[in-house]
């Protein structure tokens, strides 16, 4: 069916309209299910200190490096296609993050940068998109699994047995996991092979889709990898540096055994919008507790561990998905 210039106009502006109330509907909720005693706890505890202070700007700053880093990082897989400025990929990101955030696992983001592009075919801008989202979720898996290899013994003791064997099958189900995602990410010229395996129906659209992504050179890919590495680090850092901002007490060799276990689970549970927060606090409340022992954490750890976790999504989802509404304004979502 051939839309009207017109029909193309009212469709845009309410998928924009339907896009934004979703958008700032689930950010607000989040924000309003805060408990009065948590906010007044988290601005008791940083106004009362100017240390304090400047180390929540610090983290702030770290959030503009954390996604200006995934903007450079989608700027070189979609220069194949198209120029892309840096300033136009970071609202891409922004608008990206906008349409993700209530959907599962954000997978709104891979469709929500690409209505930006003004000549790439969106599916393979799309494709493009998912080659960068896998970069990043292999340098998850990877570090995670590493830490779960250091973490695990000091949590299961030589008492528990059944425990440890089903411990160690675990480490060694991630490492081969991991190993798998690896060899395919660096010979993704595999999906040629699978081209030509499409049936004639699909049209010459995917199949060239298909080709540009397993043309990625190899350097492409490499730089990918060393982007998405040093996005992983920035967010950790910022993570511990929440931690303690809330004075939970541990120590930095004990949040860096910790928090990456706490991202390969994140990434690895299937999250809706509503209890995506929650479940972030209640994972790394539980796998901190492991850290400490049988006896758990006590009240007090629970809540700024919460809180830490709570102002890490604030950061470096919320906030930016205030400022990715307005790009989403500027999508065209429909093309002549």
């Amino acid at each position: 069916m051939i839309l009207t210039p017109k029909v193309r106009k009212t469709l845009d502006r309410s998928i924009r309209l339907a896009i934004a109330t979703l958008s700032l509907s689930y950010i607000v909720y989040h924000i309003h299910v805060l408990s009065s005693a948590q906010l007044e706890t988290f601005l008791h505890t940083v106004l009362g200190n100017k240390l304090l202070i400047v180390q929540s700007l610090f983290i702030l700053v770290l959030m503009f490096i954390n996604w200006g880093l995934e903007s450079l990082k989608w700027k070189l897989l979609v220069k194949r296609s198209e120029e892309v400025g840096l300033w136009m990929a970071f609202q891409a990101v922004l608008g990206g993050l906008a349409v993700s955030v209530f959907t599962p696992n954000r997978v709104g983001e891979f469709f929500g940068r690409v209505f930006i592009l003004k000549k790439t075919d969106p599916i393979k801008a799309i494709l493009l998109t998912i080659v960068g989202s896998f970069a990043q979720l292999l340098v998850t898996m990877v570090l995670g699994t590493l830490a779960y290899m250091c973490f695990a013994p000091r949590y299961f003791s030589s008492e528990m047995l059944e425990t440890q064997w089903i411990s160690i099958g675990f480490a060694i189900t991630l490492f081969s996991i991991s190993l798998a995602m690896t060899f395919l990410f660096f010979n993704i010229s595999f999906l040629h092979r699978i081209n030509i395996l499409l049936p004639e129906k699909y049209n010459a659209r995917i199949r060239n889709s298909i080709d540009a992504i397993a043309d990625c050179p190899t350097r492409l890919l490499l730089i990918t990898l060393l982007l998405s590495t040093a996005r992983y680090v920035v967010f950790t850092v910022q993570f511990y540096l929440a931690i303690q901002l809330m004075g939970s007490g541990f120590s930095f060799k004990e949040c860096l055994l910790v928090i990456p276990v706490i991202y390969l689970v994140l990434a690895a549970i299937p999250t809706i919008a509503l209890t995506e927060l929650g479940v972030r606090g209640s994972v790394s409340v539980f796998l901190f507790g492991m850290l400490v022992g049988p006896q758990g954490l006590d009240a007090k750890t629970t809540l700024t561990i919460v809180l830490a976790s709570s102002l890490i999504w604030f950061t470096n989802i919320a906030l930016p998905s205030l400022s990715g509404v307005l790009v989403i304004f500027r999508l065209k979502f429909f093309r002549r």
